[in-house]
Formats: structure tokens, C-alpha cells, sequence
């Protein structure tokens, strides 16, 4: 009945140290995957600040494009406007009937 007992000793030590094993890599493994969830959101929004930047860049650029056109083309700009200013009265103005 010793041995029996000294056996289940032995089995109850090592199942109650296979589980602290378990618990300590599970709390590795977590520590580990926070980490690299971390990373990546500092990745994706560094990455987000530089695609920021670059957008107001080109947008910047594209306007200026639009401005420098409209300055040089104004009487077009103007011509163009008054036509659809006109066209929309005589849309809105005409007669269903």
C-alpha cells in the first residue's frame, strides 16, 4: 500500500507540474502575441501617417494644378459657367405641359 501511495505521490506532483508548465507558457505565449499585436499596430499606424502625408502632398499638387488652370483659362471658366447656369433656368423654368 506504500508503494501505491508513494506512486500516486509522484503522479499528483507530476500532473500539478505539468499544469504550472502549462499556465507559465500559456502567459509566454500571450506575453508573445500582445507583443506582436502591438508591433503591428505601431506599424500600421506609422504606415497610416506617412500614407497621410503623401496624400496631402499629392492633393496639394493637384491643386495647384486646378488653380494654375483656372487662373489661365478664366474666361473659359466663366463662359463654361454661364452656360450651365443657363442651362439649369431653362430646365427649371420650362413648361411640362
Amino acid at each position: 500500500m506504500s508503494t501505491s501511495r508513494h506512486s500516486l505521490s509522484d503522479l499528483e506532483s507530476s500532473v500539478k507540474q505539468s499544469i504550472t508548465d502549462a499556465t507559465s507558457k500559456a502567459k509566454d505565449t500571450a506575453s508573445e502575441i500582445a507583443d506582436k499585436v502591438e508591433d503591428a499596430i505601431d506599424e500600421a499606424t506609422a504606415g497610416g501617417k506617412e500614407m497621410g502625408r503623401k496624400l496631402k502632398k499629392e492633393l496639394g499638387e493637384r491643386w495647384k494644378t486646378v488653380d494654375k488652370a483656372a487662373h489661365d483659362n478664366a474666361f473659359i471658366l466663366a463662359a463654361g459657367a454661364l452656360g450651365v447656369g443657363v442651362l439649369i433656368g431653362y430646365l427649371i423654368a420650362r413648361n411640362d405641359d
